[in-house]
């Protein structure tokens, strides 16, 4: 995954002898065919412009265009020709209406979700102050035998999930007043009234852009879906298969407030709602970019977290069409590359200057380790010190 941000006014798109140009205001960026590293382009900004043939020129270079409205929703992306598969359509229509097959594949969804909740909890309690007891008693709540009753046990341990990452985001960022997903004015958070979940938002419109493109390429019909409802105007696939893959957006979204943004990084419109400043899109893209870009073992082999992706929703096609007689997703949980748990934490915080010398710590080192930690951000530990520390 390598997204290009543009955001502001006066973007232009278009293309100079076969070369494409993207220009706003004074700057100038340039790509020669079949040179450009990127594989979406997201557009965030307010006025601007695109020509038929830089659209044409993108197509053929297999680079999506994601526009993203005011609030940081998905209105709409550009993706390949689909894949042409009426054999497998026919095929998934049966699932859908068969009821016992379609609670199955619901059941494997919802099975991988909270497996994929459970772990990003797990790891984020080596760092922060949790208490996994109630989600864990809603796990073992196994009482479902239909879909309604699959998604109240969904929805239960949903709710245990995000009353965890309430507290995480409540403790980097009081002031951002996080209360949850939903508001008095919608069901769920569309139009964000805080900032945090404007930067949820924002990362699951990502998301959904990075799924759309997946079930496009291998040939399944986005409005039919197994846990979500079919609906007018409604992609219910799209939303399947996002669940499986939402906890690296709101792990990427824990790491982006650990830097400690701040309200002046948002931007509150005429009807108080938030949006992303450019910087802060930008940040906030950097940090999904290298959660999916992290390798894991997926099949005996090393694979990015988006081409494990790719390879779950193959699966599925393949259980859709008889290829192969279970569903089972595999999704690794996640790992957190840092060095800074609540143990190494309180070590350093205990250290007073009679042991930083004895250690052989700089003072400025400590000083500086020691601010960070009280301010609750996240600490970047060099071998050095760690083994000292240790």
């Amino acid at each position: 995954m390598n997204p290009l941000l543009l955001s502001g006014f006066g973007i232009n798109i278009d293309v100079n002898k076969a070369h494409l140009t993207i220009k706003q205001n004074d700057n100038i960026i340039e790509f020669e065919p079949h040179r450009i590293p990127y594989d979406y382009i997201i557009i965030d900004g307010h006025y601007g412009s695109i020509s038929f043939e830089a659209m044409r020129w993108l197509s053929k270079h297999d680079v999506s265009i994601v526009l993203l409205n005011w609030n940081g929703n998905l209105l709409s992306n550009t993706i390949p020709q689909e894949t042409l598969n009426a054999q497998l359509k026919v095929k998934q229509y049966e699932k859908y209406l068969n009821p016992e097959s379609r609670l199955y594949i619901a059941s494997q969804i919802v099975k991988q979700k909270v497996k994929s909740f459970l772990g990003l909890l797990k790891a984020l309690s080596s760092f922060y102050d949790m208490d996994l007891s109630t989600i864990n008693k809603e796990i073992e709540r196994i009482d479902y035998d239909n879909i309604n009753s699959l998604m109240m046990y969904e929805g239960r341990i949903a709710s245990a999930y995000w009353s965890e990452l309430t507290k995480i985001f409540n403790s980097l960022t009081k002031d951002f007043h996080f209360e949850g997903r939903k508001n008095l004015s919608y069901s769920w958070n569309m139009n964000a009234s805080d900032p945090i979940n404007a930067l949820l938002n924002y990362g699951y419109a990502i998301l959904e852009s990075m799924v759309r493109k997946d079930i496009n390429t291998i040939g399944l019909d986005v409005s039919i879906g197994y846990l979500h409802e079919i609906a007018s105007s409604k992609h219910p696939l799209v939303y399947d298969l996002q669940e499986l893959f939402r906890y690296v957006i709101d792990y990427s979204v824990i790491e982006l407030l650990e830097i400690k943004l701040k309200k002046s990084d948002f931007i509150t419109t005429e009807n108080y709602h938030i949006r992303l400043k450019s910087n802060t899109a930008k940040f906030l893209i950097f940090s999904i970019k290298n959660n999916f870009n992290q390798r894991y073992e997926f099949r005996n082999k090393q694979y990015t977290l988006e081409n494990i992706m790719f390879g779950n929703i193959k699966e599925l096609s393949k259980y859709i069409t008889g290829n192969s007689k279970h569903l089972e997703f595999t999704i690794p949980d996640i790992e957190l590359k840092r060095n800074d748990n609540s143990q190494v934490r309180n070590k350093i915080m205990s250290i007073d200057p009679e042991k930083r010398k004895e250690l052989k710590i700089n003072k400025s080192t400590l000083w500086y380790q020691q601010k960070k930690i009280k301010e609750g951000k996240a600490l970047k530990i060099y071998r050095k010190t760690g083994s000292r520390i240790s």
